[in-house]
């Protein structure tokens, strides 16, 4: 299948690219970009990928120079995202900008308030529930979006989070769906999808009843309101497509969260301790 290897040759991945998804390649090719470009040692290289959430499972001292993401199941071989990913031309580059003085100098990031923003959002907004999830990740998103190229440019420290960013869109819409229904457990939202299931499912015996009436008059009239029973079907159906696609998104989520706020915890009390050696 010519599309599926366009994608990596795995279906899951195409389906990833196709719901407007980034895979742990696409992404990680991303942030090595971003690291060269601020980097002229391996040393630094290095302390950037762990500052943006990997781990080095293999260095340059091996064939194959690996990493792996925070929450990933496999480390990835640089080499095998291209040959300008190989440990020879990684060090062809960092000795190039060694040499170039117009290279981006290495500044260490800033994190995202992830934890800050919870204790706020809970305290003056008072939730408590799946909306406060989804209200969370759009707001790391939307931190990082823009001119992400400074050095004051706040930026969540796991790639999962960063994996996000392109789904932004797709969120925004989730959340007004709960907001705007005022659902904020996955029990609401169960009880949510079975109410537009009801409904779909009432006008579509009302639709069937018009057709069936209009098998042999073929009247105008009930062509009209067949039409306008299929018009009011459409909605329920994106409200009822929109649902299932949160109910199935809030582990997804919680998981980023939580990989997230372990992250942040993780550099906050690696600062501590190294202001109290």
């Amino acid at each position: 299948m010519k599309d599926a290897e366009f994608y990596g040759g795995s279906k899951k991945e195409y389906w990833r690219k196709q719901n407007g998804g980034l895979s742990h390649w696409e992404i990680l090719k991303a942030d090595i970009d971003a690291v060269l470009a601020q980097s002229a040692s391996f040393k630094a290289f290095e302390i950037r990928l762990k500052d943006m959430g990997y781990e080095i499972c293999r260095d340059e001292n091996f064939a194959h120079y690996s990493v792996k993401g925070t929450g990933w199941q496999r480390a990835v071989r640089l080499d095998r995202l291209g040959k300008e990913y190989t440990p020879e031309a990684i060090r062809a580059k960092l000795l190039d900008n060694q040499r170039h003085i117009g290279y981006v100098p290495f500044h260490k990031p800033k994190y995202t308030p992830l934890l800050t923003l919870e204790i706020e959002y809970r305290k003056i907004q008072r939730m408590d529930g799946i909306q406060i999830l989804f209200a969370l990740v759009i707001e790391l998103c939307r931190l990082i979006t823009g001119n992400n190229t400074a050095p004051e440019t706040p930026r969540p420290l796991s790639p999962a989070m960063r994996q996000e960013i392109v789904k932004l869109d797709k969120t925004l819409k989730e959340y007004k769906l709960l907001c705007e229904n005022n659902i904020d457990s996955p029990q609401e939202l169960v009880s949510f999808i079975s109410e537009k299931r009801g409904q779909i499912s009432d006008l579509e015996k009302e639709r069937q009843s018009v057709y069936n009436r209009n098998r042999h008059k073929k009247s105008g009239k009930l062509n009209a309101q067949a039409r306008e029973i299929s018009a009011k079907i459409k909605p329920l159906r994106a409200e009822l497509y929109l649902a299932k696609a949160v109910l199935e998104k809030i582990p997804k989520l919680e998981e980023v969260i939580e990989t997230e706020r372990q992250a942040e915890t993780a550099v906050i009390t690696k600062n501590k301790e190294r202001r109290h050696a």
